[in-house]
């Protein structure tokens, strides 16, 4: 029996192939159709990669070692790493992916900025030698370990323009200051656990430096932590902290639209978030 897709012409089922491969699952099954199905739908199946574990990552490096040079660079456009190690198949993957423009950073920073520096060969002390990501995303996340130790500002896209970060006990003043030398930085998400450390007046200091040099046009602000009256208290405390900033910058700037600032409990579905495509930037009232 002739089967009913062979009558179809090849633009249509292309069409269909492209509709149904947006599910991943769909995706990986019908690449193993055939042939000429796995060339129309792998480049559905490298878009959006999320590596969470060591045999993830490793695999994934073989993979792309068996590809053309450039296959990685024109395929994988969102990246997320929260994968431990091996950091040397971490820096592998960063090197590859140079064309990703929406990066998800999960791992210790400190460690792979030390394993890059030790395959060059680098002996100058580590916070006079000079760092560079080798690739240059619009959108960056830096979650749980990315920022156990503190922010490196240096890990941060010279490009990006939506920046998420965690605030730890190690973040210090100085770090969150040098966010202002970023200089297409325009919506910035701060996640911290509300606590001893961390309230809404002392993270609001820490953001000043950046929000006074007048760039920001949205500033998300998530509440993380166990469930209690004070985040209430904590997002109200923003909110009026929004109004404020509302009427100064009006006042200062005329015309100019002030900084947005959205304030919500933080949910612990990051990745799943940013693998859907949820748009955690929408300043929309």
């Amino acid at each position: 029996m002739t089967s009913p897709f062979a009558t179809l012409p090849p633009e249509l089922l292309l069409l269909v192939f492209s509709l149904a491969s947006r599910h991943r699952p769909t995706a990986v099954a019908l690449s193993l159709v055939s042939h000429w199905v796995h060339n129309h739908i792998e480049p559905n199946l490298y878009h959006t990669v999320s590596l969470t574990s060591s045999r993830s990552l490793i695999a994934f490096v073989v993979a792309l070692k068996s590809k053309p040079h450039a296959f990685a660079q024109n395929l994988v456009k969102r990246l997320s790493v929260t994968a431990l190690g091996p950091i040397s198949h971490i820096e592998d993957v960063l090197r590859m992916c140079t064309g990703v423009t929406s990066l998800v950073c999960g791992f210790s920073v400190p460690s792979y900025i030390h394993c890059t520096r030790d395959k060059k060969g680098l002996v100058a002390p580590l916070e006079t030698a000079t760092f560079r990501l080798p690739i240059a995303p619009h959108e960056q996340h830096l979650i749980a370990l990315a920022c156990r130790d503190g922010l490196d500002v240096s890990f941060i896209s010279p490009l990006v323009t939506h920046l998420r970060i965690q605030l730890t006990p190690a973040t210090t003043f100085d770090s969150v200051a040098r966010l202002r030398e970023l200089p297409y930085l325009t919506h910035l998400a701060i996640i911290y656990s509300h606590g001893l450390c961390l309230r809404a007046k002392s993270v609001k200091k820490m953001l000043e430096p950046v929000l006074e040099e007048r760039k920001l046009r949205v500033l998300v602000i998530h509440v993380a932590g166990v469930g209690s009256e004070a985040h209430p208290e904590e997002l109200e405390e923003w909110r009026a902290l929004e109004a404020i900033s509302c009427t100064t910058t009006h006042k200062r700037l005329g015309h100019d639209p002030p900084t947005r600032i959205i304030a919500k409990r933080a949910t612990t579905a990051i990745l799943p978030q940013w693998e859907q495509g949820t748009d955690i930037w929408d300043a929309s009232p």
